[in-house]
C-alpha cells in the first residue's frame, strides 16, 4: 500500500503542482509509493464486503436538482448557475468567475449528487446514468496535465476527496469496473503521505472517503490506514500539530464556523468508522461531545454564533441534529436542552470565554451578558490575527464583534479581515506583525460578576504588548486597560469594532456609538504620567481599509471603529477604557482618584447598579464591592 507520514497543509505551489501528479495517478494509482497499490477485486467477489457510506455532497445536490444538471448548467455556493455542459460532454476549464472556489466545487463532481438523490426518490434510471457519463467524461478530460493552468491543476487535487466521495455514492447504485478503478486510483492518490492534509478538515475529509472508499471496493489497506489517521487527528497528531478536537473539547482550526463544520463532519466519520466495522474510542466520542459545549460558547444571548476566525455570520438554530444538550439549550435560547455547567471556561487552545449566566438565576436568557478574548497559538487553518481581541454581548446587543469572513475570491479583503487592524486589540504601528507568535494567559479569575484575565506578547517585533481585562456583569461592561513596552517610538492605537447597526461620534475624550435605545460609552480613563492621545471614528474607509464587517462571502458592510492612540517612548504607552453600554441618554457618573501608590481607583454609576474597580500600575484590574 502507499506509505502513510504526515505532511502538514500544503503550500499553495504544492498544492497546483499535486493536481498534476492526481491527473498522471489517474492512470497509474499509487505510482513512486513504496509498492504498488492491490489490484482491484471483482464486485461479486466482495459480496460480504461493508457497506461503504455516502458521504453527501455539501449542499451541491440541493444547488443543482437533477434537471439544471441535465440542462447543462452548474452552480457553486454564491454564484448563478453556468451553462457548462452540452448534454454529457463538459468544459473542464471553464472559469467564469476566476474563483478559486468555484472551480473546486465544479472538479469535486458533488453537483451530480442532485442526479444521484433523484434515482434513490424515484428510480430515475437514466438519471443515474447521466451522471456516470458526466463521472467519465471528466476521467477522460483531465488527462496531460500540462494543458492546464495552474489554478486548475490546484482545483482538480484539492477537490480529490470530495470527487471520491461522490464517485463512491455513485457506485452504491451504479458498479462497474471503470468504477472501482477510478475510486481505486483517486483512494490511492489520497493515500500518498504528501497528498495528506493533516489534523484539519481537509484531512477529516481525506480520511473518512479514504476509509469508506477502501470498505466500498474491499481494499483493506486503504480503509485501515484512513482510520488510523481519522483516530491520530484527534489523539495522537504528529509532531507539532495540534489535536482536530482536544482534550478540552476545542477545535484547532481557530474558527467558531469550522468548529461547527467539523462537528458535522466528525459525526459523519463515526458512521463511516463504524459501517467499516471498527470501533469508535470513547475518548474520541467523549471529545466530540464536548465540542459541543466549546461552540455553545461562542453563541451570543442572541442566538448567533460568533464570527470568530474566519466565520460567515449563522445562527444557533441552523446547527445541524442539535442534540439534547448544550447547543440545542443555544438555539432555543435556554427552552430545551442543557446549558454547559460551567458559567465561564478557559481553554488551552487559547480562548477565554464566559457570560454572567445562563438564564437560570433571574435574568433571562436573552438578557444575560458575554464575551470572549482569544490568546494562544499563533495563526492556523481558519484562524485570523486576533490575539487579544474581544467580542462583548450586552443588553440584547452585539456591542464589540469581530469583523467577519468575506470567502475566498477576494484575497486582497480576506487578508485585511485577518489582520490585527480588523480586531478588537491593541495595535503597534510601523513595526513587522508575526502571524505564528503565541499570546500567553498571564493571569486569570472567574467571580461573580467579575471576571479578570491578563495577556501578554511579543507578536510586534521589539515590543511588549499586554492587555488585561475586567467584564462585570451588573452592570455589564468591559473595563481593558493595555500596555506596550519598546525602546523605540512608536504610534499603538487601540481598536473597537461596532456592528454596522451602530453610529458612533466622539464625545469628550472618548466616543459614543448608538443603535436603537442602546448607547455605548467608550470612556478613556485618565492614568497617572500618561498622555491622552487622540480619538478617532472610521467607518467604510478604503485606503487603508478600515471600519467594515463581512457577514458572507464577498458581501461587506461599513460600520464604525472606535480609536484611541498613543505612543510608546520613554515610558510605556498605557491606554485604560471603560465600555459602558446603557439604555436611555445618561451616561455613567464617573469619579475618579489616584491612590499613592498610583492606582486608579474607579467609581461608575450607572442607572441601577455602581461598578467600583481599580488599576493598579502593575497592570492588575479588580472590581471592589
Amino acid at each position: 500500500m502507499c506509505g502513510w507520514t504526515v505532511v502538514h497543509r500544503p503550500s499553495r505551489r504544492a498544492r497546483g503542482a499535486s493536481g498534476a501528479a492526481l491527473l498522471l495517478s489517474l492512470a497509474t494509482g499509487c505510482q513512486g509509493a513504496a509498492s504498488p497499490p492491490a489490484p482491484v477485486v471483482p464486485v461479486k467477489a466482495r459480496a460480504a464486503a461493508p457497506k461503504a457510506v455516502c458521504l453527501g455532497y455539501n449542499g451541491l445536490d440541493r444547488l443543482n436538482p437533477a434537471a439544471q444538471v441535465r440542462a447543462g448548467r452548474f452552480a457553486a455556493p454564491g454564484s448563478a448557475p453556468v451553462r457548462v455542459a452540452r448534454g454529457t460532454h463538459v468544459d473542464w476549464g471553464l472559469d467564469p468567475y476566476g474563483d478559486r472556489s468555484w472551480q473546486l466545487w465544479f472538479h469535486s463532481l458533488e453537483w451530480l449528487g442532485g442526479l444521484i438523490r433523484q434515482f434513490e426518490r424515484t428510480g430515475d434510471r437514466a438519471a443515474l446514468e447521466t451522471a456516470a457519463s458526466i463521472a467519465r467524461d471528466w476521467l477522460a478530460g483531465n488527462t496531460g496535465p500540462e494543458r492546464f493552468d495552474a489554478h486548475r491543476r490546484e482545483a482538480v487535487a484539492e477537490a480529490a476527496k470530495f470527487r471520491l466521495a461522490t464517485l463512491v455514492c455513485l457506485r452504491r447504485h451504479l458498479p462497474g469496473r471503470w468504477l472501482d478503478e477510478a475510486i481505486a486510483d483517486h483512494a490511492g492518490w489520497l493515500a500518498r503521505p504528501e497528498h495528506y492534509s493533516g489534523p484539519w478538515n481537509h484531512g477529516t475529509d481525506e480520511s473518512m472517503a479514504l476509509m469508506t472508499a477502501g470498505c466500498g471496493i474491499g481494499r483493506e489497506d486503504l480503509a485501515r490506514l484512513g482510520y488510523r489517521r481519522l483516530l491520530d487527528a484527534s489523539l495522537a497528531p504528529p509532531g507539532d500539530a495540534r489535536p482536530a478536537i482536544d482534550e478540552e473539547g476545542a477545535g484547532n482550526e481557530q474558527s467558531a464556523h469550522y468548529a461547527v463544520y467539523n462537528r458535522a463532519r466528525w459525526r459523519l466519520a463515526f458512521r463511516v468508522v463504524r459501517a467499516c466495522r471498527r470501533s469508535v474510542p470513547t475518548e474520541l466520542a467523549r471529545r466530540l461531545r464536548l465540542l459541543d459545549e466549546f461552540i455553545a460558547f461562542q453563541i451570543t444571548p442572541g442566538g448567533d454564533l460568533l464570527q470568530i476566525g474566519e466565520s460567515y455570520a449563522a445562527r444557533a438554530s441552523g446547527i445541524d441534529s442539535p442534540g439534547a444538550g448544550p447547543i440545542r439549550y443555544m438555539a432555543t435560547r435556554g427552552a430545551e436542552g442543557a446549558p454547559p455547567e460551567e458559567r465561564a471556561r478557559v481553554y488551552r487552545a487559547g480562548y477565554v470565554m464566559g457570560r454572567s449566566g445562563w438564564g437560570r438565576e433571574g435574568r433571562p436568557f436573552t438578557e444575560e451578558m458575554s464575551y470572549t478574548a482569544r490568546f494562544g497559538p499563533g495563526r492556523y487553518a481558519h484562524g485570523q490575527n486576533d490575539h487579544m481581541a474581544l467580542t462583548f454581548h450586552a443588553l440584547g446587543r452585539d456591542v464589540l464583534v469581530p469583523s467577519g469572513h468575506i470567502g475566498y475570491s477576494a484575497p486582497s479583503w480576506r487578508r485585511w479581515l485577518a489582520s490585527p487592524e480588523a480586531q478588537n486589540t491593541l495595535v503597534v504601528r510601523g513595526v513587522p506583525f508575526r502571524d505564528s507568535a503565541p499570546t500567553a494567559l498571564v493571569a486569570h479569575a472567574f467571580r461573580r460578576g467579575a471576571d479578570t484575565f491578563r495577556f501578554s506578547d511579543t507578536a510586534f517585533a521589539g515590543t511588549t504588548r499586554t492587555r488585561s481585562v475586567l467584564a462585570a456583569s451588573d452592570p455589564d461592561a468591559l473595563v481593558v486597560l493595555d500596555e506596550v513596552r519598546s525602546a523605540v517610538r512608536h504610534p499603538v492605537e487601540q481598536l473597537w469594532h461596532l456592528p454596522p447597526a451602530f453610529t458612533a461620534a466622539p464625545e469628550g475624550t472618548g466616543a459614543v456609538a448608538t443603535a436603537g435605545h442602546v448607547r455605548v460609552h467608550f470612556m478613556r480613563l485618565p492614568l497617572p504620567g500618561t498622555p491622552r492621545g487622540e480619538t478617532k471614528i472610521v467607518r467604510g474607509a478604503l485606503d487603508p481599509p478600515q471600519g467594515w464587517i463581512a457577514p458572507a462571502a464577498r458581501k461587506r458592510s461599513p460600520a464604525p471603529v472606535v480609536s484611541f492612540t498613543t505612543r510608546t517612548g520613554t515610558q510605556p504607552a498605557r491606554i485604560l477604557t471603560l465600555i459602558a453600554p446603557v439604555r436611555g441618554q445618561e451616561p455613567p457618573k464617573l469619579q475618579t482618584r489616584t491612590l499613592p501608590n498610583g492606582t486608579l481607583h474607579v467609581e461608575a454609576t450607572f442607572p441601577a447598579h455602581t461598578l467600583t474597580f481599580e488599576a493598579s500600575p502593575d497592570g492588575t484590574l479588580h472590581r471592589l464591592p
